[in-house]
């Protein structure tokens, strides 16, 4: 019972919930199905041994995986997956390498600073960072470093600072390892495989690649394999990196740049200025249509999460006035200061 009782305190919020709704959903099967006592005690006791192995499945690589993937964000993991199907065991890392600090981030304190930074700055729901964010990042950690010696690693990226950098740190990471690697970058096999289709795509970031077309990239065998000289280099470019105090990172010519906090602020003003010109008056602009501009706009890769916060610096500066309170992007509206 203890042993289990510490399986169930590694589950995060949402896993934990998923798992009794399946639980709810067997005991109302049960009460309409069950014939017997004696036939109810033994489901229930089979529902024992289902959960069980749920709670172990994750611990395991099993022995049909033919090689592991590793890959930025949870929804390119799932649309990974998918393509690749069951063969494959695919590791999907929950963070956006582009915004936070990055200073010595692979080790626990390194991750607490940063923890901190995005509950004092990120208006993300608190539910989801005080219960899953960190829980997420250290069973990451964990099958990253449980990756057995026999299986080869193909490192997925893309022409992004988010990925650039998750690429380096996942080498850091397994620095001991001496599994064969290989880097796909889903930007350039993308441009590779479809460029001669219309419409073309200009892909940004691994997210938006479907199960289909990771299919065809992985097997059209896009991957570079990479040297130990190679690794090296980019293991100490990740130590460059950890060493820089800085909140956000671009890409400039295939470079990784620290930039300013305020980088996008001129973008954001300037929008909202041409709103108000558009309208020929001063209306409050719903924030979560400017950042969704922004997005569209911008060059370079940037989350929701950042411009809100910076949208509220704009506000706190005297810059944007603000209506409505700003809990989210979808509950005030801003506009220029008269």
């Amino acid at each position: 019972m203890e042993n289990l009782h510490v399986e169930i305190e590694k589950l995060s919020g949402s896993e934990a919930k998923s798992l009794l709704v399946n639980i709810l959903y067997r005991i109302e099967f049960l009460k309409q199905e069950a014939g017997s006592q004696s036939y109810t005690v033994t489901e229930l006791l089979e529902l024992s041994q289902e959960v069980r192995q749920e709670l172990q499945k994750e611990k395991k690589f099993e022995g049909a995986n033919k090689a592991v993937h590793l890959i930025c964000g949870e929804s390119s993991a799932g649309s990974l997956r998918i393509g690749l199907h069951y063969e494959n065991k695919i590791i999907g890392f929950p963070d956006f390498f582009t915004v936070g600090p990055l200073w010595d981030l692979h080790t626990e304190e390194g991750r607490v600073k940063r923890y901190d930074w995005l509950v004092n700055n990120i208006n993300y729901d608190m539910d989801y960072l005080e219960e899953e964010y960190c829980n997420r990042i250290s069973k990451t950690i964990d099958q990253i470093n449980a990756i057995p010696s026999s299986l080869p690693i193909i490192l997925w990226t893309a022409t992004n600072s988010d990925e650039q950098i998750a690429l380096r740190y996942f080498l850091y990471l397994l620095r001991e390892k001496k599994n064969c690697m290989y880097v796909i970058n889903t930007t350039k096999a993308f441009q590779a495989i479809y460029s001669t289709k219309s419409p073309q795509v200009d892909l940004r970031h691994s997210g938006e690649v479907a199960p289909e077309q990771f299919e065809e990239i992985y097997t059209t065998k896009l991957g570079e394999p990479l040297t130990a000289e190679k690794r090296r280099e980019l293991e100490n470019e990740w130590l460059l990196l950890s060493k820089q105090r800085g909140n956000l990172r671009v890409i400039e010519k295939e470079t990784i740049q620290n930039v300013h906090d305020d980088y996008f602020d001129s973008l954001i003003i300037d929008f909202v200025q041409e709103l108000h010109s558009q309208y020929g008056k001063t209306d409050f602009i719903l924030t979560a249509k400017v950042i969704g501009e922004i997005l569209f706009r911008s060059p370079h890769l940037i989350n929701d999460g950042y411009l809100e916060y910076r949208i509220r610096c704009l506000v706190l500066k005297g810059l944007f006035e603000i209506k409505g309170i700003p809990k989210s992007m979808r509950h005030y509206s801003v506009r220029l200061s008269s």
